[in-house]
């Protein structure tokens, strides 16, 4: 059981790492693309970490951090108005909102992980 759910782990780190370079690999035509590619690469790069345990057991306080930061970010980034995410770019509540839910979905992943960390047994 412990294998199939170490197994488990790390296919969801692997799947989400590649999700999120698929998403930084599309923020080219964003106004914005530095901060973007940033975040979603960031993301992606715990995502790797996370597969190499004994690394990741050094870094807990950093996932703790950068999920609590990409939180803030989805709170302060939400539109003041609710459009919805449209199919086009037609208001700033648009771009605001898709980019909230992207701030909201890098910090639950990372969230997760930093509760998911458990130290390593030396038995």
């Amino acid at each position: 059981m412990k294998k199939l759910i170490a197994a488990l782990k790390y296919f969801i780190n692997l799947f989400w790492g590649i999700i999120f370079l698929l998403f930084a690999s599309v923020q080219f035509n964003d106004p914005d693309p530095a901060i973007w590619i940033f975040v979603y690469t960031l993301t992606a790069a715990l995502c790797f970490v996370y597969l190499k345990k004994a690394w990741v057991i050094q870094l807990k306080r950093l996932y703790l951090f950068v999920a609590l930061a990409m939180m803030l970010g989805c709170y302060l980034q939400f539109p003041p108005q609710w459009e919805g995410f449209g199919t086009e770019m037609k208001t700033a509540n648009n771009e605001l909102a898709r980019e909230s839910i992207g701030l909201l979905l890098c910090g639950i992943v990372l969230m997760v992980q930093f509760l998911a960390i458990k130290p390593l047994n030396n038995k």
